[in-house]
């Protein structure tokens, strides 16, 4: 019975190994451009001090 649940143990591992291994080489999000940059950064309030974003 010993050796039963260390078959098991060691599927379990590997099967979490391999869902982690899949999560981390999903490709990357292509990067934003410049207009995007910054139309996330004026939504965001980062940029509140600018004259170019004062109502």
């Amino acid at each position: 019975m010993f050796w039963v649940w260390i078959v098991i143990l060691v599927a379990v591992i590997v099967g979490l190994s391999v869902l982690v291994g899949r999560n981390l080489s999903k490709p990357a999000q292509r990067p934003l451009s410049r207009e995007e940059r910054m139309t996330a950064l004026k939504a965001s309030g980062a940029l509140r001090h600018r004259k170019s974003n004062r109502n």
